[in-house]
């Protein structure tokens, strides 16, 4: 990029200039501070949906899929009023939390009720004015002024009032371009991140048996004549473990010899991507163990909420360090010469454990996992081998979900330089 120009930090101070600037642009002086209204209009052309020549519906519901390069959206609903949009316009999710959801359209179509839809005004480039949109400082200001109970919406007349900074129609083409660019990088690795994700999911239905069968679809050659998968109960092959009360007096020591793992350290973990936990948000050492009485999970236990509303979202790890877990969460570990950990790891991953809960607030007790039916093959060779193939894909879905966060990260960094502040 010929991102070359760079203001001294008393004009970036004083005058609404960006840190970076094209070096065509660098004499042009300061940026305009602007209201979002001044530069873009909400659409609001009600239409019925039902009486017009329209193929593209697009909804809070079908933005959450990644909809960023996709050419058709999905199926039209038979009926209903929406608001109808054209090629350029800027669609916005606006309900909370979804709120950082926004596609621009390719293509003419409708929109739900919803989606807020944005037009540029004339003299305004409607790729920058994405790009703002999109920018964290707006979404910020929008979710600052949600307002509703169960389903907060961003208020649309204090959208229109955040402050921006505009150049020259030139310029704003300029870095909406550079912008583009990136936002397409970010929409091919994110295609891939998705592909691999729904490959996996097809695959592990064929590798392992389904519903009823004793048999996978699929089998490595070397496996064709071992014979069919036997039944098993969980608590035959793993030793299930209940985690420990963590006293409020003990928490918040940040470093120490064991990570003292929760529920949100499970979360945080699956949601950057990762399959592995040696970390915590709180730690103890062996003079705590003593005082509660606690002996660390091994390496190579696969942990899990067991209790809440989290149960429902199904989220594993493995620890690969010696920690203790919190007794809102479980673990099993692969009983030597009987099961393989990555291969528990996998069979863990597709059971429902909100099934097995019971309780107003859905708890899953030792008993009803050492109880779980599952089938395992006849073999530790065998589980070792499709442990093996679902981990050569797991890490190529973490090189993409780290290639994502990088640029993300990058994006927004450059966004913080390319953009002078509005205040």
């Amino acid at each position: 990029m010929d991102l070359i120009g760079r203001a001294s930090n008393m004009e970036i101070l004083q005058k609404h200039i960006p840190q970076l600037r094209f070096p065509d642009f660098l004499n042009d002086g300061e940026w305009e501070v602007k209201r979002l209204g001044e530069i873009a209009k909400v659409v609001d052309e009600k239409c019925n949906i039902g009486k017009l020549n329209i193929e593209t519906y697009i909804s809070t519901e079908n933005m959450l899929q990644n909809l960023e390069g996709v050419k058709k959206a999905t199926k039209l609903p038979d009926t209903g009023s929406f608001t109808r949009f054209q090629k350029g316009d800027i669609l916005f999710s606006n309900i909370r939390p979804y709120l950082k959801k926004v596609w621009q359209a390719e293509f003419d179509g409708a929109a739900s009720n919803d989606v807020i839809v944005f037009r540029a005004l004339s003299g305004f480039d409607f790729h920058f004015v994405s790009q703002i949109i999109k920018s964290d400082s707006f979404i910020a200001h929008t979710m600052a002024g949600a307002k509703g109970v169960k389903m907060p919406r961003g208020d649309k007349n204090m959208m229109m009032d955040y402050l921006v900074c505009i150049p020259s129609l030139a310029e704003q083409r300029r870095i909406a371009a550079c912008l583009s660019a990136l936002d397409e990088m970010l929409s091919a690795t994110n295609g891939k991140l998705e592909r691999l994700k729904t490959y996996k999911k097809g695959l592990m239905q064929k590798l392992f048996p389904a519903k009823g069968k004793k048999l996978p679809e699929l089998r490595f050659k070397e496996f064709e004549k071992d014979g069919v998968w036997e039944e098993k109960k969980l608590g035959d092959v793993v030793d299930v473990f209940q985690g420990y009360g963590f006293p409020e007096r003990m928490q918040g020591k940040t470093r120490g010899k064991y990570p003292f793992i929760k529920v949100s350290d499970i979360s945080t973990t699956v949601n950057n991507g990762g399959k592995f936990i040696d970390a915590a948000n709180n730690y103890v050492d062996e003079e705590d163990l003593l005082i509660l009485g606690a002996t660390p999970f091994p390496i190579g236990t696969i942990i899990f909420a067991k209790i809440g509303e989290a149960i429902r979202l199904n989220r594993r790890v493995i620890l690969s360090k010696l920690s203790l877990i919190d007794n809102n969460v479980s673990g099993v570990k692969a009983k030597d010469g009987l099961s393989n950990d990555d291969f528990v790891f996998y069979i863990m991953s597709m059971i429902d454990l909100v099934k097995y809960a019971g309780g107003v607030v859905p708890a899953v007790k030792k008993t009803a996992i050492e109880n779980i039916e599952v089938l395992m093959p006849p073999t530790l060779y065998e589980q070792r081998r499709i442990a093996d193939c679902f981990d050569l894909i797991d890490e190529m879905i973490n090189q993409y979900t780290n290639k994502v966060t990088v640029l993300e990260l990058y994006k927004k960094g450059l966004m913080q330089q390319m953009f002078p502040t509005s205040k």
